[in-house]
C-alpha cells in the first residue's frame, strides 16, 4: 500500500502535477540553505493494480483462505545478527516480479525484527543509530506519547495486526526499494503488499514471505538524518495500519483504507503535509480513487474529522466492519458509544462547513480538534456583491465554495437542477459566526453583510454519489472599498539571506470581477527592490512567473531597521497599480529580485506561520547549497516556514 508521505523537507504538494517545488532550510539569521533532490512518492500507485487482482482472486477462490490457515505455523525467534533473505518486489517494471534480499537483523523489540539489506548497511544513509530510532519509534516513543509506540498506538486506534505465520513479531524490511529512481524526483518510501499474507506458491509465478512484513527504503531514503528517521517511522505508521486493515476487511473501498493510513501518521503525531491537494480543489467526488496525491490529501482530511468527532473508538469499529463504503460508515457509527444520530449525509455536510470554517467552540460540529495548522477550503472569491453564475457543476459528493467579501447588503438566489444540490452560508464578522441553510429559487438576504460579518461564504454541495449536477446564482448589492490580501499574519521577522539575482515573490488567488490597485512590501533596509506583477501559471517549476502585468516595478527605501523591529513595523512600501488596469480573474504574482549587486538591496522581510507545505511564498535560488538552480520553498525549523511581507490591494472592476 501507499507509504505515508511526512518529510520535514519535501511536502505531499510537491507530488501532484508538475508542482515540484523543494523546500530549502534556512538559518534565519544568515545561515546556509539544504534542499532535497529526491522527495518521498507513493509505493501504492505501483502496486494497486496486483493488489485488485490478488482480492479477486482470493474472492473467486476462497478455498486459499482455509489453506491457510490449515498450514504449519512456527515462530521466527530471530535475534539480532541472524541473516535471512526476503522476498521484495520488484516495482520498476511491469510485470512486477519477486527478488531475493540479504539481509541481517539489526534490532528485535516486544513486536518487531528490524532487517537491514546487507549492501545498504553503513553506506552513509542506514546504521545502528537510525535503526534504533525506527525501534523506538516503533516500540515506545513518538511525537504524540511518550510512553507509547506506533504499534500500540496504531492497534489501538485501528485494532490486531494479522498473524498468518504463528509470530506475533512485525518484521520491517530496510532496503533500496527497487522503483526505477534515478538519482533524482519521487522515490517509493515504503510499502505493504497483501501478497505477503498467502502462503508461497499460492500466485502463480509469484514469490511470498508468508510473514506480516512491510517495506522501508534506505536508498535515497536517508535514516541517518532527522528528517529521513521522521519520514520513515511516518510510513511506519501509514503501513502498519494497511495490514491491520487486511485482516478485517479485504474488501474496504481503497479511499476508506487509504483514509485510515493518512490518519494513522496523524494519530502518532507526525506532520500533516500537503493539504491544499485538496482544499484548494473541492468539487471533486469524495470516494473515487486514482492514486494521485490529491487521492490522499482528500482521504486525509475526511478520515481526520472522523477521528476528532468521534475520538472513543469510531475508527476502531470502522476498520472491523465487513460493510464498505458509507455502509460501513454508517455501521460503525449504530455501534460508537456514546450515541449519536449523526449518519453519513449529515457528517459530509457538517464537514464541508468545518473545511471552511474550523471552529470547534463556535460548533462542535463545525471545526477540527488536531492541533497542527489546517489549510482553509476555498474557491471562488468575489468583492462586487453583483453576480451572475449560470450552470455551474457540482461533482457527486463534492463541493464549491463561494466567498463574498467586499461590499454591503448582500442579496442572492441560488437555482438549480436537482434537489440534490444544497446551499448553506457560513457568515463570519468580527465578533459574530453563524451558519445557516440557504433555500433553493428564494432570495437570501444579508442587511448584515459589510457590517456585522465581513465575509459569507456560500458551500453549494451535492448529496449525490453518482451524479454531477449543476446550479446557478444571481446576487446584488454594494460594492465596497479596497479589500487587502495577504497570508501573513504577524509582524515580520528579519531577512534571508539572499544571493545576487534571487527572486522572491507571493502567489495570489483570483478574485472574481476586481482589479489589482496597489501592494504593499516591507523591506528591511536603505536601498531599492525591483518587482513586478505576473499572471501565476499554478505550478513553481519551472516558473510560477506568467504572463507580465505591471513590469518592471522599482520600490525605495531610506530606512534601515535591526531586529527585533518596532511594532507596528514602519518599513512598509506603496506601489500604485492604478495606471495598469490589472484584472484579478485569474491567480496573479508579486515578485521582486535580488540585484547583482545586493549591497544596494532594500530586500523583503519574512515572517512565518505553521507548516511545512509551501503557502505562496516561493523563492527562485540560483546557488542553493545542494540541488540545481530553481523554485523552491523555505522552511525555517522543522513546524514552520517563511512567508515574505508581500500584499495585495484589490476592489471591484465595476
Amino acid at each position: 500500500m501507499k507509504q505515508h508521505i511526512r518529510g520535514v523537507l519535501i511536502a505531499l504538494l510537491l507530488l501532484q502535477t508538475s508542482f515540484a517545488q523543494e523546500a530549502a532550510q534556512f538559518d534565519f539569521r544568515e545561515g546556509s540553505n539544504q534542499s532535497a533532490a529526491a522527495y518521498p512518492i507513493s509505493g501504492c500507485r505501483l502496486l494497486w493494480q496486483e493488489e485488485a487482482k490478488i482480492a479477486q482472486y482470493v474472492k473467486e477462490h476462497p478455498e486459499v483462505i482455509e489453506a491457510s490457515r490449515l498450514m504449519k505455523k512456527t515462530l521466527w525467534n530471530f535475534n539480532v545478527g541472524d541473516t535471512h533473505a526476503w522476498w521484495a518486489t520488484d516495482l520498476s517494471k511491469l510485470p512486477q516480479s519477486e527478488y531475493l534480499v540479504p539481509s541481517t537483523c539489526k534490532a528485535v523489540g516486544p513486536n518487531s525484527y528490524i532487517f537491514v539489506e546487507d549492501s545498504l548497511w553503513n553506506n552513509g544513509r542506514v546504521n545502528q543509530a537510525g535503526v534504533d530510532s525506527i525501534l523506538t519509534a516503533f516500540e515506545m516513543r513518538i511525537p504524540a506519547s511518550a510512553t507509547k509506540g506506533i504499534y500500540q498506538m496504531d492497534t489501538e486506534t485501528f485494532g490486531n495486526p494479522p498473524n498468518v505465520d504463528g509470530d506475533p513479531k512485525i518484521v520491517i524490511l530496510i532496503l533500496d526499494i527497487k522503483d526505477g529512481w534515478s538519482g533524482s524526483g519521487g522515490y517509493t518510501a515504503g510499502y505493504f503488499y497483501s501478497l505477503n499474507q498467502f502462503p508461497e506458491g499460492t500466485f502463480s509465478g509469484r514469490h511470498s514471505n508468508y510473514t506480516e512484513i512491510y517495506y522501508i527504503d534506505g536508498n535515497p531514503g536517508n535514516l541517518t538524518t532527522s528528517s529521513g528517521v521522521t519520514n520513515a517511522a511516518s510510513t511506519t505508521a501509514h503501513e502498519f495500519q494497511h495490514m491491520i486493515h487486511f485482516n478485517y476487511d479485504r474488501n474496504e473501498v481503497t479511499f476508506i483504507n487509504e483514509a485510515c493510513s493518512e490518519v494513522a501518521s496523524l494519530v502518532c503525531g507526525y506532520s500533516y503535509s500537503g493539504q491544499n491537494l485538496y482544499t484548494d480543489n473541492t468539487n471533486v467526488s469524495l470516494f473515487p480513487w486514482n492514486s494521485t496525491l490529491a487521492d490522499y490529501s482528500r482521504a486525509a482530511r475526511w478520515a481526520l474529522y472522523l477521528w476528532n468527532q468521534f475520538p472513543n473508538g469510531y475508527l476502531k469499529k470502522l476498520v472491523a466492519d465487513a460493510g464498505t463504503g458509507i455502509t460501513g460508515i454508517n455501521n460503525a457509527l449504530a455501534l460508537y458509544t456514546p450515541t449519536t444520530l449523526r449518519q453519513f449525509d449529515d457528517i459530509f455536510q457538517d464537514w464541508l462547513v468545518a473545511n471552511n470554517l474550523n471552529d470547534a467552540s463556535f460548533d462542535a460540529r463545525y471545526g477540527y480538534t488536531f492541533a497542527g495548522s489546517l489549510t482553509k477550503a476555498t474557491g471562488t472569491k468575489y468583492l462586487d456583491p453583483s453576480a451572475n453564475v449560470s450552470n455551474a457543476t457540482v461533482a457527486a459528493l463534492g463541493a464549491s465554495y463561494i466567498t463574498f467579501s467586499g461590499g454591503s447588503n448582500l442579496s442572492i438566489t441560488f437555482s438549480a437542477t436537482s434537489p440534490i444540490i444544497s446551499v448553506k452560508a457560513i457568515k463570519i464578522g468580527a465578533s459574530s459566526k453563524q451558519v445557516v441553510n440557504v433555500p433553493l429559487e428564494v432570495a437570501f438576504s444579508e442587511p448584515g453583510f459589510g457590517t456585522t460579518y465581513s465575509t459569507i461564504t456560500f458551500v453549494v454541495s451535492n448529496s449525490s454519489q453518482s451524479l454531477d449536477a449543476s446550479y446557478s446564482f444571481q446576487s446584488s448589492g454594494s460594492s465596497g472599498s479596497a479589500v487587502e490580501l495577504k497570508w501573513d499574519e504577524t509582524e515580520p521577522l528579519g531577512r534571508l539571506s539572499l544571493a545576487p539575482l534571487d527572486t522572491v515573490c507571493v502567489t495570489f488567488d483570483a478574485i472574481a470581477g476586481a482589479k489589482l490597485d496597489s501592494i504593499r512590501v516591507a523591506l528591511r533596509r536603505a536601498g531599492t527592490m525591483s518587482g513586478g506583477v505576473w499572471t501565476y501559471t499554478g505550478v513553481s517549476r519551472p516558473s510560477p512567473l506568467g504572463a507580465r502585468l505591471a513590469f518592471p516595478l522599482t520600490v525605495s527605501t531610506s530606512t534601515t531597521f535591526s531586529t527585533p523591529f518596532p511594532v507596528p513595523y514602519p518599513n512598509w512600501k506603496t506601489i500604485d497599480l492604478r495606471s495598469f488596469n490589472i484584472k484579478t480573474d485569474l491567480p496573479f504574482v508579486i515578485g521582486f529580485w535580488q540585484s547583482s549587486d545586493t549591497s544596494k538591496d532594500a530586500y523583503v522581510t519574512v515572517t512565518k506561520t505553521a507548516g511545512q507545505d509551501p503557502y505562496h511564498s516561493f523563492t527562485y535560488l540560483h546557488s542553493p547549497s545542494s540541488g540545481s538552480p530553481n523554485w523552491y520553498y523555505i522552511t525555517a525549523n522543522p513546524t514552520e516556514i517563511y512567508l515574505y511581507n508581500i500584499r495585495g490591494y484589490v476592489s471591484s472592476a465595476v
